[in-house]
């Protein structure tokens, strides 16, 4: 059972009128000279429950400890919220948080520590509602307090002491502790002093070299220089994360067999793959899309590192040949009962990755084979479009597919999103057939 602790300073601000998508829910971070970690909860007006707008599983009933006994957390139809037992009305609610690494299927930990005490702390995972999180909620007001000597790393600065900003979207990730980050001409970088001397050297050459291939492809990246954050947690554990947020691309090994694991050439050559993929993702462009339409980006993502692997690391085809291999027999299998929209909603979210590789390899194939483009250049042209629409994001990317290739391709693909194929393999072997 974790200690409450006892009086904390909590940092609000003076709360002026918000556009309409604004919460009502303020959020102040505290971390103790002791290490604790409280999140409070401030509302603009009485509400009987708190709803958190992203819910994996139930896991904050057993890792926040609400600091009033007369508060508790519950889980009703695989949704959170916070309420007072007696179901009276509040203002203000602080928890205890278990500042360790969980893994969430589908989401991001709320910590990913470092091995010399700092934190990764992903502030998606702190968002809260009134009630209910509706879809046009998208505005938290943050303040952040750690102990002197503690460095924050928060949207590509270095602050001190305290720090507040307006959060939306999907979050950040925001850096505590006391290490001071590096910069180079590509990026900012956090890196885990306590990895394995292959990964960390892999961290510091790889990255840039993938950063400068992709920018050849995609343009140069917009806005502030990104963040790269890599932690690791020396544990009995065997996950990793990765992901990318604007500006950040981040990455967390949560075990203790790392630095034996880092002698095998699969493990390492997984490991570039994983640097590609969330390198991909930073230079594809801010959009959001459906669940179901997941395949567009994660499965671009990981084409893109399959090329990008071909074209830095020639010594790894034979690693990309077998993976895709593995990725065809891995999505004709998943397809056997429903068509890829559904994967989502059947648990299969996996499939979004083995399948679309091979949507998107078809895609580029094509495109090749009618001379002039590739597939950095259908991308790039969707980007621009979609960022001057408000079309769906896959029916605009194969409308334009199927203009810069053929109507044949993109019923084909059509076929295997949207249909429960009879024969997968067969289906998907037409798809890559390269006859248009």
């Amino acid at each position: 059972m974790l200690n409450k602790i006892g009086c904390i300073l909590l940092l609000f601000f003076s709360f002026h009128s918000w556009a309409a998508v604004e919460s009502m829910v303020d959020i102040s971070i505290v971390k103790s000279k002791q290490g604790d970690w409280t999140v409070t909860y401030k509302t603009h007006k009485p509400a009987s429950r708190l709803s958190f707008i992203r819910n994996p599983d139930a896991s904050r009933i057993e890792r926040w400890q609400p600091n009033d006994s007369s508060f508790e957390i519950v889980s009703i139809a695989d949704q959170e919220f916070i309420i007072k037992q007696d179901g009276s009305y509040f203002t203000q609610v602080s928890l205890l948080l278990t500042p360790t690494y969980q893994h969430l299927a589908k989401d991001y930990a709320p910590f990913s520590p470092y091995s010399d005490g700092g934190v990764l702390l992903y502030t998606g995972r702190l968002f809260a509602c009134i009630e209910y999180c509706l879809d046009e909620i998208n505005q938290w007001q943050f303040a952040l307090q750690v102990p002197a000597g503690e460095h924050i790393v928060l949207n590509g600065t270095v602050q001190q002491g305290d720090a507040s900003w307006i959060d939306n979207d999907d979050g950040r990730n925001v850096y505590v502790g006391p290490q001071k980050p590096l910069e180079t001409e590509n990026v900012i970088a956090v890196i885990d002093k306590g990895l394995p001397d292959r990964i960390k050297h892999s961290l510091d050459a790889d990255i840039p070299k993938l950063m400068e291939y992709y920018e050849q492809g995609l343009g140069k990246l917009t806005g502030i220089k990104p963040t790269l954050f890599a932690s690791y947690a020396n544990v009995a554990g065997h996950s990793s994360q990765g992901g990318t947020l604007p500006s950040q691309i981040f990455m967390h090994w949560d075990q203790n067999n790392l630095s034996s694991k880092v002698s095998d050439k699969t493990f390492l050559n997984n490991t570039i793959w994983f640097f590609a993929h969330e390198v991909a993702h930073l230079y594809q462009g801010d959009f959001y899309g459906d669940r179901d339409e997941s395949w567009l980006h994660e499965g671009h993502a990981d084409w893109l590192a399959a090329r990008a692997l071909l074209a830095l690391y020639p010594e790894t085809e034979g690693y990309v040949t077998h993976k895709i291999d593995r990725f065809r027999t891995h999505c004709a299998t998943g397809l056997t009962h429903f068509p890829l929209v559904e994967a989502a909603d059947k648990g299969r979210f996996d499939l979004y990755y083995t399948c679309g590789l091979l949507i998107h390899q078809a895609i580029d194939l094509a495109l090749q084979q009618q001379g002039g483009n590739d597939i950095y250049d259908l991308w790039t042209a969707f980007r621009i479009q979609a960022d001057q629409g408000d079309k769906k994001a896959s029916d605009l990317f194969l409308s334009m597919t199927e203009k810069w290739t053929s109507p044949l391709l993109v019923a084909r693909i059509k076929a295997i999103l949207n249909s429960k194929l009879s024969n997968p393999e067969q289906s998907l072997t037409l798809v890559i057939s390269g006859d248009f």
